[in-house]
């Protein structure tokens, strides 16, 4: 895919996020159901842990960072989230203001982070025990970048740490088969985008636009094997159906040398 064109669907997102930030809050207040598969996955990386680090890519309003200091995850919580929607990011901030952990939230375009290869030096620490990419890579533009996206995450581990990423199913639902408008609409030549990609409608009172991917099993186990992390866990979750995500945890290999290892 052309650079023109990602930005040309980045830029699709970033508007349909400046006109429903304060709808899309509203509409996740809740606790994604998968998160609790996780609890018992983390909690042997909390434990020996003097603090736990964790990197919320595309973190919104913060809900996932509630809902690790809700559920006791660990005393000492550092959590850092990063979003392009500025809105959102203020909705965390007001959220979490009185959740006495450690918390930063940075303001960063991913695609075009990976498009100038800065995003690596956005990301406040060098190394996290725990990373989390939940409803972003159907954002991404190409599956080049997607694969670099998550390339980069996988860096920005301890030995022994986790990415957990996400992959939505909405193909897996009817109503989101209705959402689907021709690219034409927005201005996009359809010939030139990738299988699988798609524009939906938001049909909740505005108009709105979002471009949006959609990674099938395929993708996604060639993401997983190109990322360099060990598969721990695989599982669907979600929605009324219970599938409308795929999740994947990952484990960074642990390193041979006491230096590598935070």
């Amino acid at each position: 895919m052309k650079t023109a064109l990602i930005r040309q669907l980045n830029q699709i997102n970033a508007q349909f996020y400046q006109l429903t930030a304060a709808e899309f809050s509203k509409t996740r207040g809740f606790y994604w159901q998968g998160w609790k598969n996780l609890l018992p996955i983390i909690a042997p990386i909390a434990k020996e842990k003097a603090q736990l680090k964790v990197l919320d890519v595309g973190c919104g309003n913060g809900r996932f960072g509630e809902f690790l200091w809700r559920k006791k995850v660990h005393r000492h919580l550092i959590y850092h989230g990063l979003d392009n929607g500025q809105t959102l990011l203020e909705f965390a901030k007001e959220k979490l203001a009185l959740l006495k952990f450690e918390k930063e939230f940075l303001v960063v375009d991913l695609v075009e982070s990976l498009l100038d290869q800065t995003l690596k030096e956005k990301i406040p620490y060098k190394k996290y025990h725990l990373t989390t990419l939940f409803g972003v890579l159907h954002h991404i533009p190409s599956r080049k970048l997607r694969q670099e996206l998550v390339q980069t995450l996988a860096d920005s581990l301890t030995a022994g740490g986790l990415l957990v990423l996400t992959a939505w199913r909405f193909l897996n639902e009817e109503r989101f088969e209705k959402k689907q408008i021709h690219p034409s609409i927005v201005n996009i030549d359809e010939e030139k985008l990738e299988t699988n990609d798609y524009i939906l409608d938001w049909q909740k009172g505005l108009v709105a636009y979002r471009y949006c991917h959609f990674t099938n099993d395929e993708e996604m186990k060639e993401l997983i094997e190109n990322s360099g992390l060990e598969l721990v866990q695989e599982y669907t979750a979600d929605g009324k159906s219970g599938n409308l995500n795929h999740y994947a945890v990952l484990s960074k290999p642990w390193k041979i040398t006491r230096s590598q290892i935070e």
